[in-house]
């Protein structure tokens, strides 16, 4: 039995037992408190939480699954891994403890073939019913074994669902030395955890206390990798078929043999565990970036490339690693296939990228090592890392996997301080716990106030009774002329925003008040609030009420809407791999931001607002259709990455244009969107763009501005009020001031030339060099480099420290002739840096960046002495 026995015998184990079996979920998780995909039960919360009823209440799923907290641990351990497969089984208030037991038990020993006197067990120490039940099932008391909270009792987060858990283990009996001696929860691997069965029966309320869920849930987790360690009888999850593979191909590229030298097997299992992570992220059209996902993707891929030179790995390589993780996965994972080509091209892209940082970062940081250990020390200084970060590129975690293979310590508070002091404070929050308890609260609120039906797609007006009068967030009763409220309706034509588009606006009548809708939102599904401030009468829960969109306002943002699926379908005909990263619509204009390698100028602009143009006047009918999701994606309809949707989902064509998973309003036809005006495009991140564009009355608006803008300009330059002449105007004026601006780069040249003659006619001297230290009025920064190549033509032998007087302090430091024997261009600059604050690089001859002061010469050569 292999790891795909495994994971197939699972789920038809389970499929037997009536469960549904599900593909995997994203690893880009939609869930704004995560950033990726951590469990099987992940892209199930929705059905746990209450907001959408599930396909069916039993549930079975192979759940692609990344984990980072540990990163540093991975290669170095028998069983940490940042990319895992989680193999679950789900029950949404059907069965519960003793099913969950009786299944796991059946499923090890039977289909497993797991020897039933070899499972041990925990619970929870509370949870005497748990124990009773495995007892029930063969588990003798002796081997069920009961644990604290922090081992066997999970929570969704500081309140909501959570509930006691029981541990699976296998003894794996004597296998090393000291195995004899090994206790359950002792640290080692005779006794190996594989399946936790999580039993969701209480809320955690603000207070703390647990109150009972009416309605009951199974979560559990088997881990592939680890099941497969166990089947295969190896020493850790490295060895088993799901690895070996890819590691021979590492050790391949190395030419270094797999298990001989610790550290090179150690540092093989990290590359392979990470571009395996990083091959099934690209997948998802994720890019290497400096924020959220794209960060972490780019930490996988740049310590692989460390690694890999460190066993001798020359060139870019992880593409092969990564045409081995595809050939081994995709099977159970198609998408790998498909996108494979793309994945190593990106790759190839990083590895180019992060190349030369590397092979200079490598020589700094062996430079530290040696003065550390020269000075008898067992810990590098937190500023060294902090300059092999901010000056060298050199991410902080490589420095420390560095260290650790070196046997040095890192200063990581002082990096951390110094890293603290430039962001002004350090990193702020992450906000999950503040967003979780948020989100629980509405959710409890939507039980309270009921769900509102939606009625915004055939009618902007709707008949309906205020079911919830919101003040601050918390149900009020009623409200007055004045009070700045939300409202809750049984029915309602308002859209709330959700999927990028924002919330209507209008007016919702009751016989005795009228309020004023400022924004709607929906912060979980099916509570839609309407926000806004009430202008007439009292208004209470139970009144009758009529709600009436603002009609010209949904009709600008329905054009801003369906623009931009036009939009998308003109750049996936430039490059059929752009997807969607996120948008923006509001009335009449939108951002829209997607993945694209390379540059977008203004040619590009012209060709895709003449497509979309093209779009719009042919006047293709927009339809809506609703159906499941299945058949929506046989049908090729564009889904959207972190966007959630249910089994049942909605899709607007283009005829022939377009097709897309959407919840948001559209025009009836392409041509009401009326005219598209690109105003901008720009990079918001690593190979990320957004375009800012205007539709219908907003662009001819911009177009009225524009107008306005070439006659007001045309009125200064005395020209005509055409873009011709006022173009022809300003590059005659251009002519001019060019001119003005070459002179007085003369006078200053002139001076700075007389400036430096005088300095080097008397220049200090130090050490018994020459030394010339000075602050320049008005140069440029070429001037100033220019200063330095001048001071060196007359001196021939000695330094120069030179700065721009205002400005940011832009300085130069050049050592030159036989005082390079005496300074060092690198060692002035740290000394000043250290002594005066600033930043920049360069080497031993020249050193240029920002100093925030200069010493005079009698302080520089204390300092120098």
């Amino acid at each position: 039995m292999n790891s795909a026995d495994i994971r197939e015998g699972f789920l038809r184990f389970f499929e037997g037992h009536d469960h549904l079996r599900l593909p995997s979920a994203p690893l880009l998780s939609p869930d704004r408190t995560l950033l990726f995909t951590a469990a099987g039960m992940v892209p199930l919360k929705q059905y746990y939480l209450g907001e959408v009823a599930p396909p069916s209440p039993r549930m079975t799923s192979d759940q692609k699954c990344i984990r980072t907290n540990d990163i540093e641990r991975v290669g170095r351990t028998a069983r940490h891994h940042t990319f895992f497969e989680m193999l679950g089984n789900f029950s949404i208030g059907d069965y519960f403890k003793d099913d969950a037991i009786a299944m796991a038990l059946e499923f090890s020993t039977k289909v497993l073939g797991l020897p039933a006197d070899r499972i041990w067990v925990t619970i929870y120490k509370e949870d005497l019913q748990t124990a009773d039940i495995w007892q029930k099932v063969g588990i003798p008391r002796e081997r069920i074994v009961p644990m604290g909270a922090d081992d066997n009792f999970w929570t969704m987060g500081p309140v909501g669902p959570c509930g006691p858990c029981s541990e699976l283990y296998i003894d794996r009996g004597v296998r090393h030395p000291g195995d004899e001696k090994q206790q359950m929860g002792d640290d080692g691997d005779r006794f190996l955890e594989y399946w936790n069965l999580v039993f969701t029966q209480f809320d955690r309320q603000p207070d703390g206390s647990l109150k009972p869920l009416a309605r009951k849930n199974i979560d559990t987790g088997l881990g592939l990798e680890r099941m497969t360690s166990i089947i295969e009888d190896t020493d850790t999850d490295f060895e088993t078929d799901g690895f070996q593979p890819i590691i021979q191909t590492v050790a391949d590229l190395s030419h270094q043999e797999y298990g001989r030298d610790p550290r090179v097997t150690a540092r093989m299992k990290t590359i392979a565990d990470h571009v395996r992570a990083c091959t099934f992220l690209m997948a998802e059209n994720l890019l290497p970036s400096n924020e959220k996902q794209g960060y972490v993707l780019r930490r996988l891929l740049r310590r692989s490339q460390a690694l890999g030179r460190m066993i001798g790995i020359e060139g870019a390589f992880m593409g092969k690693v990564a045409d081995t993780v595809i050939d081994l996965m995709k099977g159970p994972f198609p998408e790998l296939l498909a996108e494979g080509e793309r994945i190593k091209r990106d790759m190839a892209v990083e590895e180019q990228r992060f190349d030369h940082t590397l092979r200079d970062g490598l020589v700094e940081f062996t430079k530290a090592v040696e003065v550390v250990r020269q000075g008898g020390s067992d810990t590098l200084p937190g500023k060294t890392a902090f300059y092999l970060h901010d000056t060298m590129g050199f991410p902080v975690e490589l420095t420390a996997d560095l260290l650790r293979d070196a046997g040095i310590k890192l200063d990581r508070e002082g990096f951390d301080a110094l890293l603290n002091d430039q962001r002004h404070g350090g990193s702020e929050s992450s906000g999950v716990e503040d967003v979780s308890r948020e989100r629980t609260g509405y959710i409890k609120l939507r039980g309270t106030v009921g769900t509102s039906h939606f009625v915004g797609y055939e009618s902007l007006s709707a008949e309906a009774v205020v079911t919830g009068v919101l003040k601050d967030g918390e149900p009020a009763g009623s409200a007055q002329v004045g009070d700045h409220i939300g409202l809750v309706l049984s029915s309602t034509s308002f859209y709330g925003e959700k999927g990028g588009q924002v919330g209507d606006t209008g007016i919702i009548t009751t016989p005795g008040a009228r309020f004023e809708v400022t924004d709607t939102k929906t912060p979980v599904e099916g509570l839609i609030i309407h926000e806004g401030v009430l202008v007439e009468g009292a208004i209470a829960a139970g009144d009758t009420a009529r709600a009436e969109v603002d009609p010209e306002r949904r009709k600008a943002i329905a054009r801003a809407h369906t623009a931009t699926h036009l939009l998308q379908a003109a750049l996936r005909s430039i490059d059929p791999t752009v997807q969607q990263k996120g948008s923006k619509v509001m009335p009449d204009e939108f951002h829209f931001d997607f993945s694209f390698r390379g540059s977008l100028g203004a040619d590009d602009r012209k060709a895709m607002e003449e497509k979309v143009m093209g779009f719009i006047m042919a006047n293709v009918p927009v339809r809506t259709d609703v159906m499941p999701i299945e058949e929506a994606r046989r049908t090729g309809a564009l889904a959207f990455f972190g966007e959630k949707y249910g089994e049942t989902v909605r899709v607007v064509s283009a005829d022939g244009i377009s097709k897309e998973l959407c919840g948001g309003t559209h025009v009836t036809a392409t041509g009401d969107i009326g005219f598209l005006h690109i105003r901008s495009i720009r990079s918001i991140g690593t190979d990320t763009k957004r375009i800012e564009a205007s539709v219908g009355l907003g662009a001819l608006r911009e177009f009225w501005a524009y107008q306005e803008g070439v006659e007001q300009a045309a009125g200064i330059l005395g020209c005509g009020p055409v873009p011709a002449e006022v173009m022809r105007a300003v590059q005659d004026l251009t002519d001019v001031v060019k001119e003005h601006d070459r002179r007085i780069e003369g006078l200053i040249a002139a001076a700075t030339d007389r400036h430096v003659r005088d300095l080097i006619a008397q220049p200090a001297t130090i050490k018994g060099q020459p030394v010339v230290v000075a602050t320049f009025e008005g140069l440029t920064t070429e001037a100033l480099r220019s200063a330095g190549d001048m001071a060196e033509q007359q001196l021939g032998n000695g330094v120069f420290i030179g700065m721009v007087a205002g400005g940011d302090g832009f300085s130069v430091v050049k050592v030159f002739g036989t005082a390079g024997a005496t300074f060092s261009a690198r060692a002035i600059f740290k000394t000043l840096t250290d002594k005066y604050g600033g930043k920049g690089g360069g080497n031993d001859r020249m050193c240029q960046g920002r100093i925030a002061s200069l010493p005079t010469a009698e302080e520089l050569e204390a300092l120098l002495g």
